[in-house]
């Protein structure tokens, strides 16, 4: 493969991206998102940004529940085809400094992208800086405690992925939403162990109900925090 800059490596991907997810691995975020972290959120024509859509996966839930969308990707080829499907809005910009005034989002969604940024903290810093006040900040990411393992794959040559990785646990992730002011409102996890053992998925998916309690052990984690208004303050 050509060797290419690491912060335009999903772009570079174009139609390969959807290779390197796993069905599974979505549809267990998806519920990470939608059913623990914020099961009676309000969709409904809230404005929100996604940060990190890749080729849309979770853009087309947002849209399923009523979201007025904007998504931002890295990647302009990712952004156009999304925005082309979806009939959403789109941006392209940095997680790391996004191309929106402060206060304008009602909610800010992202999975599994602040990893691949240069400074994980600063994007979390951004998307608090985007949302407005009383709104609300959902991200899921991978898990520091399991980077050794993601270590020995790559230098096994076991995965493929040549972008950029920087893992936070969450403790530093809901550090970092404390300090932009923010209060984590849920806190989650899913995948106790691979969930590339596919013999093991139906026993895995029975622990991801033990989230709330397990994330600081499982592989992925994910925090919804609300920005508080003076009164709550």
């Amino acid at each position: 493969m050509k060797k290419v800059d690491k912060t335009g490596y999903f772009e570079h991907l174009d139609g390969k991206f959807d290779e390197f997810m796993s069905d599974y691995d979505v549809n267990r975020r998806k519920n990470l998102i939608f059913s623990q972290l914020l099961p009676n959120f309000y969709w409904k024509n809230t404005k929100v940004l996604e940060v990190g859509c890749g080729t849309g996966r979770f853009s087309e839930e947002i849209m399923g529940y009523g979201g007025q969308l904007t998504v931002l990707d890295i990647g302009p080829k990712l952004v156009e085809k999304v925005v082309g499907r979806l009939g959403c809005e789109g941006k392209v910009g940095d997680a790391c400094n996004l191309p929106f005034p402060d206060d304008s989002f009602d909610i800010v969604v992202s999975s599994e992208c602040i990893e691949h940024t240069l400074d994980p903290e600063k994007a979390i810093a951004e998307m608090c800086r985007v949302c407005r006040t009383g709104g609300t900040i959902c991200l899921t990411t991978p898990n520091k405690l399991w980077y050794p393992v993601l270590w020995l794959s790559i230098k096994l040559k076991l995965r493929q992925f040549d972008g950029i990785e920087n893992w936070i646990s969450p403790g530093r992730a809901k550090a970092v939403l404390q300090r932009q002011g923010l209060k984590a409102t849920a806190i989650s996890g899913c995948h106790l162990w691979p969930f590339q053992l596919k013999f093991t998925r139906s026993l895995l998916q029975k622990t991801d109900a033990l989230g709330k309690w397990l994330y600081p052990l499982m592989i992925n984690f994910g925090i919804a925090a609300q920005k508080p208004t003076k009164t709550q303050r």
